[in-house]
């Protein structure tokens, strides 16, 4: 139909595309690099996250983190250094100075009861027992092994009870055959753990403090 000039142009009807102009396509992706409209583009070089950097190996499966343990490995408490077992001579030498101890207060008990020696010898052997007894039950060594830094412990490395003090120190009986603890330094020598008879009954060991 032919549209007067003196009437104007009309306005397009809803939907329409005015003369001359194309209609826009249909949700046209963006081209191959851009964004679409409303997303923001990532920095050139930075990785996408859950992505590895350029040059990075991604961690195998099931490799344990630093400071894991894995499976069946002994764990220690934090800051808790490895056992370092005692052999004979650190312990023969607690021992002697343990000795020279016990020898004064028997020479002073043998002058004090000098008229009773038989009641002597009974404290004597009582003090002896009860020297180490108490002394490794109660601190976890005796006078000799803190002055050459040593200690009693289980061998988990827990501090030893009453029952562990009592039967590793009623069988130096048999360590000390024949003569001179030669019985207890044969079992330190072929034990792994240096354990003579009464630490391998009681479930002890001589460490370094």
């Amino acid at each position: 139909m032919y549209n007067d000039p003196s009437q104007g142009q009309q306005p397009p009807q809803y939907g329409q595309q005015p003369y001359g102009q194309q209609p826009p396509p249909y949700e046209q992706p963006s081209s191959y690099g851009q964004q679409p409209y409303g997303q923001q583009q990532q920095p050139y070089g930075q990785p996408q996250y859950g992505q590895p950097q350029y040059g990075q190996q991604p961690p195998p499966y099931a490799q344990p983190q630093y400071g894991q343990q894995q499976y069946g490995q002994p764990q220690y408490g934090y800051g808790q250094p490895q056992l370092q077992y005692v052999s004979v001579w650190p312990r023969a030498g607690a021992v002697i100075i343990d000795g020279i101890i016990l020898g004064v207060v028997f020479y002073i008990l043998d002058l004090i009861l000098q008229n009773a020696s038989t009641v002597a010898l009974i404290l004597e052997v009582i003090l002896y027992f009860g020297y180490f007894i108490v002394m490794e039950a109660m601190r976890g060594a005796t006078l000799g092994k803190m002055l050459l830094r040593l200690r009693v412990v289980k061998t988990d490395g827990s501090p030893i009870s009453w029952s562990e003090s009592v039967i590793r120190n009623l069988l130096r009986i048999i360590d000390a055959l024949p003569t001179a603890y030669i019985v207890g330094a044969i079992l330190i020598w072929t034990s792994p753990l240096r354990q003579r008879l009464g630490d391998r009954a009681a479930k002890t060991v001589v460490v370094r403090r």
